[in-house]
């Protein structure tokens, strides 16, 4: 089945190089690929509409003979026009621009019986149609039609002939290496004709579904297949790291004890790391569970064994979060972090190239600079990897092959379900973290109606008065952003300058993604220090802001987002001895579902079960916080709106051999996982 899926597509009539490059440069490159196009929807064609019976704005399709054909206007606006009338004896305006060569076409002689669909509107008190799909004598076939989007520039009608052709080109025998394990479900090539043929079979129809699931099956189990390969191959020796008088030393310093949980996950990583085998583990810890000291004692464990340690970050505000916290953690010990970024001057850089190369520089911390082809390390014994679920597979691996049989630890305080977290990672074991440190308070969570600001902010100027921040959280950056018009709200501009004139003395300052890296330096050291105390700001606060003073989140439109993202969010306030507060503002245009959901996150402090809740309410797109699909490579699955699909099938993998040919059929997933 894979070599004929390899084919290339100027092996089909009607694509030469011209038209195969195009589609190439789309990603288009075989027959498989044409035929993973798949229908956006369907159209109902199982039924004939009498012409008397046709409605404006209703697409149907009618059935009638040419009665006549007139052509009018002149070269540049030329319009063909073909007359049919039906049985009921009404008639049809077939209306053409710009197409003379339908007159010529012997076709649409008169007497000819034609079949069309399309729009019908009124015009000149009879019923037309503009540029309507039409064939001859009996050229249509009833049944749901497959509509697609269109490629390359090519039409939806266009790419349907071709698709259908190219499954002319399968022979009934052709099979997959998961036909024979997958019993009860459709073989590939029976769910590829179903889903491009349906015939009299609805999209909700049982069949169509179990074709739809079949393909995605293909792309499930051969990624968990690879996903415990690349396990088995990363099960080798490494060295043995078992020196922990400085985790010891660094203990004893922090200012109240482990928790029951940071401790149970430090002897599992502590474990690991004296093995004598790499390490490849994932630590889910909630929002302020205290995954950074863990993360210390892991890297002292390293160091302690006279192996350098280096932590990645998927952007710079959170890598420079990370290397202040980490200086002073460990500056009682003599040990200072050395920062690499994007941004890191050309002098500075090579002096810390220089460190890593000669050993002299133990711990480091950065973004994707620490895998940048320049850089060297002269005895990387263990790589973390901060908010993993933001970097690839190859990625988060690329980090630990900086050196030999280097230990990997993951982190990540987004709450993904358990299930979801085993499968999507199955190449790294899970550690789970929950619960608040001593003397952290769960933040305290209010649903609000955007209407009752006045009031919030009369709460906001007690906050500011006894020495707190604030963050304001916005859908949208500006105005012309095209999702935040949609969902409406303000800009964050435009919430800065309300919030200024309703808070004179509070320095509000904006804060989103699209700010330079300097900037947003610049505006979170001020609110850091004090000289701002409202930072207003889109999710980009979501991780690694770590601002003590910081006691009240508002969240506007908070029902447009997922339970999980929400409690990232509100895991920024909070973070001292002090009561932190969060703020959830929803309008009018709420529905009664999202506003229970809210209620129930109200109460609710625990990421995991947060994430459990929104995965049975919403799917686990929410749950997950961030769309996997582009980064693991997948086509059709997403991990979070199938997440079902996933629990059902991620423990029972088949012993299958999916052969280089399936495997370089799937290429995206199969170089995620690379």
């Amino acid at each position: 089945m894979y070599d004929l899926l390899a084919q290339p597509l100027t092996q089909l009539a009607g694509i030469g190089p011209a038209l195969g490059k195009r589609l190439e440069n789309r990603g288009c490159v075989s027959v498989g690929d044409l035929l993973l196009h798949l229908p956006k929807h369907y159209v109902d064609d199982r039924f004939v509409t009498p012409i008397a019976r046709l409605r404006p704005g209703q697409a149907a399709r009618v059935v009638g003979q040419v009665i006549d054909r007139q052509s009018r206007g002149g070269r540049k606006m030329a319009q063909t026009i073909i007359v049919i009338e039906d049985d009921s004896g009404e008639r049809l305006l077939l209306h053409f621009f710009n197409s003379p060569y339908l007159l010529r076409d012997g076709r649409l002689t008169e007497g000819r019986t034609v079949s069309v669909r399309g729009l019908p509107e009124p015009w000149q008190g009879v019923m037309r149609m503009t540029h309507p799909e039409w064939g001859v004598d009996g050229g249509h076939e009833s049944g749901f039609q497959p509509i697609y989007p269109a490629l390359a520039g090519l039409s939806g009608r266009r790419l349907g002939h071709l698709i259908q052709s190219a499954l002319r080109q399968l022979p009934l025998a052709a099979h997959s290496p998961l036909d024979p394990f997958l019993t009860g479900q459709p073989s590939l090539l029976a769910a590829l004709r179903l889903l491009h043929h349906p015939g009299e079979l609805g999209p909700d129809s049982p069949e169509i579904k179990a074709a739809r699931r079949r393909l995605q099956l293909e792309e499930l189990l051969l990624y968990l297949y690879l996903m415990l390969q690349k396990r088995a191959a990363a099960e080798i020796d490494a060295p043995v790291l078992r020196e922990r008088q400085l985790q010891q030393r660094l203990i004893a310093r922090l200012p109240h004890p482990l928790t029951e949980a940071q401790s149970s996950v430090l002897a599992e990583i502590a474990s690991d790391l004296a093995s004598g085998k790499r390490m490849h583990r994932l630590l889910q810890g909630d929002v302020g569970a205290g995954k950074t000291w863990v993360a210390a004692l892991a890297l002292l464990q390293a160091v302690g064994s006279n192996r350098q340690a280096a932590l990645m970050a998927p952007t710079e505000v959170l890598a420079e979060q990370h290397a202040a916290g980490l200086t002073e953690l460990l500056a009682p010990l003599s040990i200072t972090p050395v920062l690499l970024t994007g941004s890191t001057r050309a002098a500075a850089r090579r002096k810390i190239l220089a460190d890593l190369a000669s050993g002299a520089a133990m711990v480091a911390i950065g973004t994707h600079a620490l895998i940048g082809e320049e850089v060297r390390f002269a005895r990387l014994g263990l790589a973390i990897v901060d908010e993993q679920h933001r970097f690839g597979v190859r990625q988060r691996w690329a980090l630990a092959e900086r050196g030999e049989s280097v230990h990997l630890l993951g982190m990540t305080a987004t709450p993904i379900p358990r299930t979801l977290a085993l499968a999507l990672y199955g190449d790294m074991r899970l550690s789970l973290m929950r619960g608040l440190p001593p003397g952290r308070k769960p933040v305290e969570t209010t649903v609000l109606s955007a209407s009752s600001t006045g009031k919030l902010i009369d709460g906001m100027r007690r906050i500011l008065d006894g020495g707190g921040r604030i963050y304001w959280i916005v859908p949208r950056i500006d105005e012309e952003e095209e999702e935040g018009a949609e969902s409406g709200g303000v800009s964050v501009a435009q919430r800065a300058e309300m919030l200024a004139r309703a808070l004179p003395d509070g320095g509000v300052l904006p804060l989103h993604g699209r700010m330079s890296s300097s900037d947003k330096r610049r505006a979170l050291d001020a609110f850091s220090k004090g000289e701002s105390r409202v930072l207003v700001s889109t999710t980009v606060v979501e991780v690694g802001v770590n601002v003590p003073e910081a006691r009240l989140i508002v969240i506007e439109q908070a029902d447009h987002y997922g339970l999980a993202q929400l409690h990232q969010l509100r895991g920024r306030v909070g973070r001292s001895g002090e009561q932190g507060y969060c703020v959830l503002l929803i309008d009018g245009k709420a529905s009664s579902e999202s506003v229970a959901r809210l209620k129930k996150m109200a109460g609710m402090h625990d990421g995991l079960e947060l994430a459990e809740l929104d995965l049975t309410l919403r799917g686990a797109g929410d749950a997950l916080g961030v769309n996997q699909s582009g980064e693991s490579g997948f086509r059709l699955l997403d991990p979070g709106r199938d997440a079902a699909l996933i629990r059902d099938w991620y423990e029972r993998v088949p012993e299958f051999e999916p052969g280089e040919a399936m495997i370089r059929f799937w290429r995206p997933l199969a170089e995620s996982v690379d």
